[in-house]
């Protein structure tokens, strides 16, 4: 039986996973949603916006239960879904990368495009500092969403990363009529636990599935039990491809409606 998680009556909202490696893998688990400030009107639509999805998602997905959506649609089940007629920006702060976390990066975000359909669109470094609310900075990136913000950082610099932390990840949503939309978010990595974890055997395929994971939670995905996801809570080091419930779930992900700006 699928499960849903319903977003708040607030216009938007910030929602985050954090997720821990210990053991045999990555653990984590849902951290509480903050509502931010309302937004009172639409940004400028972002760069390369078409009138048409972008791409799509692939068809032969397995017929899997075994994912979650972060959010539905008010009184609905349909997935709350980045707009798949406007690419996803992202910036990255690679203040703790190591060699190896930029292809990694490039790796992880290549099975998400396949698995969704949704296109990203690098738009190259930045210093911004990882920060829970982030929806628009018009000084830093102009009048549209801020670019979904990818940030090598350590737990000095942003507290979501204390302890045994290693990433965390979520997207703002927005509320227009009766529809919402993630509209931006980031994923935070502790670099020196993941240049760690990168160091071990089988290590490229592990800190990717951990990129794989926290970017599943900024296109949409939550939690699974089921051991076959990465998705799950706690991910063994032979869980680094997609699941079925991963797939089938970003499939979905991938299929939603487009913003009228």
């Amino acid at each position: 039986m699928r499960q849903a998680i319903l977003v708040f009556g607030c216009i938007w909202l910030l929602v985050f996973v954090v997720t821990r490696i210990q053991g045999n893998g990555p653990q984590g688990w849902t951290s509480k949603a903050d509502a931010g400030n309302p937004l009172s009107s639409l940004p400028a639509a972002p760069a390369g916006i078409a009138s048409g999805p972008l791409g799509k998602p692939p068809g032969n997905v397995p017929d899997a239960d075994t994912y979650l959506f972060r959010a539905t649609q008010p009184g609905s089940t349909e997935p709350v879904t980045y707009d798949p007629c406007a690419p996803i920006h992202y910036v990255v702060n690679d203040r703790t990368a190591f060699k190896g976390a930029s292809r990694e990066l490039d790796a992880a975000l290549a099975e998400v495009e396949k698995a969704t359909g949704l296109t990203f669109i690098d738009d190259g470094p930045t210093d911004e500092a990882p920060t829970d609310e982030r929806a628009v900075q018009e000084k830093r990136y102009g009048k549209s969403w801020s670019p979904v913000l990818i940030s090598w950082s350590d737990a000095n610099e942003y507290k979501g990363l204390k302890g045994s932390i290693i990433g965390r990840g979520g997207s703002q949503a927005v509320r227009l009529g009766s529809q919402q939309w993630w509209i931006s978010g980031q994923a935070v990595f502790d670099g020196p636990q993941m240049r760690y974890a990168y160091s071990r055997p089988d290590g490229a395929a592990q800190v990717r599935a951990i990129i794989m994971h926290e970017l599943g939670h900024v296109v949409g995905l939550g939690h699974v039990s089921d051991r076959g996801e990465i998705m799950k809570p706690a991910a063994s080091r032979q869980t680094t491809t997609w699941g079925p419930g991963d797939r089938a779930g970003l499939a979905q992900l991938g299929t939603g409606n487009c913003i009228t700006y």
